[in-house]
């Protein structure tokens, strides 16, 4: 959605419903769009909220709804807006994290993605950085409460006979909390229950002070229960709550507490906070560790699941006769170790917190369930179950159109979930969602009346199961078959790490079958590691003869190097590059296509010593516009087409497209509007276009850069004569259609040649694009990004008021500068792929069922991202 600050400021301006508050750490708002808010200039309802905000200040915003698609805005004093629609491809989640950089009054727009919804909503404001008020404690106010009640006969009451009141309260993460009962009536008593279910209970603040309790903790983030109860049963009377959960640092007072355990809440999970410091003991290689003991019975199921964000975790169990696990990464994620264990004889137990590497130092959560004995971790449920349903006009529907159902379970980490979705009636679609929010999904599973997901669960807490269909409008009856494994654990040899090292020189044989992790689209894949050194070339080899190869190389900041086919080859992939950072290096071995299996080979080898190398080099093409040649200028031609004329059917947004992408160079990379040459609609001729570039030509110097941007239809045709191109061996050629006539990829070749640029980025948003990586970026110099590959379509990006989404997804990293993941003021090759993928992941494919796109027939074809960087270097600095 092309939302602007006029139009936000306009509506703010109006101050209908404005709601203002005192700063504080934590708060949380209820609320409703309902007819009669004030609106956005498009129709769209609007509720505003404001905080007092400082520079360097974080924030973390989060806006959930189920009655519509929601969109956040977030407005600075200056009336600079930042802007978010769907979360990860949820439309009914928006979320804004940003660190503020003005003082003063900042605004928060609650507001729907179409003009005219409504429905209610949550806003989660999380205003870190020093904030000092409390979070709001539901039923009451915001900042720290007190409130009246009354212990009385008709109240809830515990097991042994003690009436009972629940208050909530947010917590935050190391803050703190202060609750304080007092009550001249009865004998006091007093639970918390934090989110994980661990609680803390008081009866006496001070020996014998059998008229106040207090408990006093520090808090994680969730949700926080509070008990007012009284020491005997029946007791009845008025009473005064106090919660504080935004004071200073406070000290536990101890009170009689162990007489109570007769009626404590079910304890959970046991949930330990610490921090890896110098001073900490060590391994032998000189990682720092800290230890936790529990105590075990044989043929308990024991999870433990460690996450950090301030080093890589590794995880350790040591247990009696010589038992061991470890774990370093949890499916290739650097924050995360889990390991999932059936003990094998009673006694004490030894979780050991570390370190990947030495000397690393950062906060952690060490979370250990223990289950049943029976194998089972926090009573979850396992085996088949059944449900018959239907869709039906009226149901709840996606914001595409199906109608939807929704299921629910309860799962745990290490349990595999087979999830079967069949239907006489309708094309079937299968949406799993984790309870941290990611999703898996499935269209045909070997047929259009049946969607399948498996996956090995990886998140304790409720699943939900979204049962649609492909095409909007669809209804009929269907029956959900959801099995959940167990969740034995496997054997030490298999569990010991979720990675594999592999060396310099090495070659390993891997399989890729059932039961192996899974990327977000289904592909299993294999994930290995290695220790680079910063100058060190090094190349990734991957091949199969059983399935078409996919390899990434994921860099120790978080960077992602892809390669699909090398040099046409579907069973050959391969990474080749100089690194440019010493670390830990992972390599992820899968597939083109969901769901493929076989056995492969993956093989690294290191090119020589390591050479000095720059952090980040200028290269040609990256410096401010200049007067001359050979100042590194942009320039560019940038096409859309929306009125065809008759010659093929119209399209909505496209000629804007070429103005949005033009705009963004200009405000984001700093070319002179002089050097952009913009054609739409009826100036976009063959003549016109070839013009145009040679124009540009004729100005451009070796270290200057030119752009070609496209936006409108494209299509396929027979090669003339059937001839045959090592290159494109698939006997046709892909066109782009100008109002006037179709050019072939061969053809714009030929046109880029006539350029002596020292680069050339060529980014096409049209069907079949991809096509044109194989003929036009085979020469040195050339970087192509196309919105779907050479025989698939591509979508209209209407939810984005776009043509297409390659072209909103360009516009945003540039001109926001959304691209430059390091924050160095640059874009390189590599980030702008990378964002650029990010997107398409979260806002096209795993979004939404309604933009996958069909190319004819029965098939289903996925609209992807292609990328092809040619010679360019994944470093090479684009944009300044």
């Amino acid at each position: 959605m092309n939302r602007t600050a006029v139009t936000v400021l306009g509506a703010l301006a109006l101050g209908v419903g404005t709601v203002s508050s005192p700063v504080y750490a934590q708060r949380i708002e209820q609320g409703e769009l309902a007819a009669g808010d004030q609106t956005l200039d498009d129709g769209e309802y609007l509720d505003i909220y404001t905080f007092q905000g400082r520079p360097e200040q974080r924030v973390a915003l989060i806006l959930t709804s189920q009655d519509f698609d929601t969109f956040l805005l977030l407005i600075a004093p200056s009336g600079n807006d930042t802007q978010n629609d769907d979360y990860e491809g949820n439309n009914r989640e928006s979320r804004i994290e940003a660190v503020l950089d003005e003082a003063g009054e900042w605004r928060v727009g609650v507001t729907s993605y179409q003009s005219g919804e409504t429905g209610r909503y949550t806003l989660r404001m999380d205003l870190g950085g020093g904030q000092v008020a409390a979070a709001p404690a539901a039923p009451m106010g915001m900042g720290p409460q007190t409130h009246r009640g009354e212990l009385s006969q008709g109240d809830e009451t515990l097991k042994d006979g003690e009436y009972g009141d629940i208050y909530t309260f947010q917590g935050v993460a190391g803050g703190q909390a202060r609750i304080e009962l007092r009550s001249t009536a009865f004998d006091t008593y007093l639970f918390v229950v934090a989110p994980d279910g661990t609680q803390e209970d008081n009866d006496d603040a001070s020996q014998g002070e059998t008229t106040r309790s207090l408990v006093e903790l520090q808090t994680t983030v969730g949700e926080y229960r509070v008990v007012v109860t009284s020491y005997q049963s029946g007791e009845t009377g008025p009473y005064q709550l106090t919660i504080d959960a935004g004071g200073g640092a406070v000290a536990a007072t101890p009170g009689r507490g162990g007489d109570r355990g007769k009626n404590q809440v079910a304890a959970g999970p046991r949930v330990e906070t610490g921090r890896l410091e110098s001073g900490d003991e060590t391994l032998d290689d000189g990682e720092y560790i800290d230890s936790y003991t529990f105590e075990g019975r044989q043929g308990q199921r024991a999870i433990l699941d460690l996450r950090a964000q301030g080093f890589d975790p590794y995880l350790l169990l040591r247990g009696p006769n010589e038992q061991s696990q470890d774990n370093d990464d949890h499916e290739g994620d650097r924050t995360r170790s889990l390991i999932v264990y059936t003990l094998e004889a009673d006694g004490t137990y030894r979780v050991g917190v570390t370190s990947y590497q030495a000397d690393e130092t950062g906060s952690y959560e060490l979370r250990i369930d223990l289950g049943d004995g029976g194998g089972a971790a926090a009573a979850v449920a396992a085996g088949p179950r059944h449900e018959a349903g239907e869709l039906r006009a009226g149901d709840d529907s996606l914001n595409s159109g199906e109608f939807v159902d929704v299921h629910t379970f309860e799962g745990s980490p290490g349990q595999r979930a087979d999830i079967v979705l069949s239907s006489n009636d309708f094309d079937t679609y299968l949406i799993v969602i984790d309870p941290a929010g990611e999703q898996k999904e499935n269209d045909d599973d070997g047929s259009t009346n049946r969607s399948r997901v498996e996956q090995e669960l990886t998140e304790p807490g409720e699943y939900r199961i979204l049962v649609t269909t492909y095409q909007p409008g669809e209804t009929g009856a269907y029956t959900l078959d959801i099995t959940l494994g167990g969740g034995a654990a496997a054997p030490a040899q298999q569990q010991q790490r979720d990675v594999t090292t592999i060396a310099m020189g090495q070659t390993l044989t891997g399989q890729l079958e059932s039961g192996d992790g899974q990327l977000d689209n289904g592909e299993y894949r294999d994930l290995y590691v290695f220790n680079g050194q910063a100058g060190q070339n090094v190349t990734v080899d991957m091949q199969s003869q059983e399935f078409d190869t996919y390899l990434g190389l994921l860099t120790p900041n978080g960077e992602d190097v892809q390669n699909d086919d090398y040099e046409g080859s579907t069973k050959q992939s391969r990474i080749e590059m100089t690194l440019r950072e010493t670390g830990r290096y992972r390599i992820v071995a899968t597939s083109y296509a969901e769901a493929e299996t076989g056995t492969y080979q993956v093989r690294l080898t290191g090119g020589g010593a390591p050479q000095p190398v720059a952090a980040r080099p200028a290269q040609p093409g990256a410096q401010p516009a200049g007067d001359g040649d050979g100042d590194g200028r942009i320039f560019g031609v940038f096409t859309g087409i929306s009125d065809y004329g008759g010659r093929a059917s119209n399209l909505p947004y496209t000629a804007d497209d070429a103005i949005r992408v033009r705009n963004a160079l200009i405000e984001g990379a700093g070319m002179d509007p002089n050097n952009g040459i913009l054609l739409t609609d009826a100036q976009v001729t063959t003549g016109g276009v070839h013009n145009a570039i040679q124009q540009l030509a004729g100005r451009m110097g070796p270290n200057d850069t030119f752009i070609f941007f496209y936006s409108g239809h494209g299509s396929r045709v027979p090669r003339p004569g059937g001839g045959f191109q090592v290159t494109d061996p698939d006997g046709m050629d892909e066109t782009i259609e100008f109002v006037d006539a179709g050019v072939t990829d061969d053809q714009f070749n030929e046109w880029m040649n006539e350029i002596q640029a020292g680069r050339i980025l060529l980014w096409l948003d049209a069907c079949f694009s991809g096509g044109f990586s194989k003929d036009v970026i085979s020469r040195p110099g050339r970087m192509g990004m196309f919105s779907s590959e050479e025989d698939v379509t591509s979508s209209v990006a209407a939810k984005f008021r776009a043509g297409g989404y390659l072209a909103v997804f360009l516009a945003d990293a540039i001109q926001s500068k959304l691209a430059d993941i390091d924050g160095d003021g640059q874009i390189s090759a590599i980030e702008l792929s990378q964002y650029v993928h990010e997107r398409y992941r979260a806002d096209l494919k795993s979004g939404n069922p309604g933009d996958f796109v069909r190319t004819g027939g029965p098939q289903l074809g996925f609209q992807h991202l292609v990328v092809d960087l040619g010679s360019i270097g994944p470093y090479d600095i684009l944009f300044r």
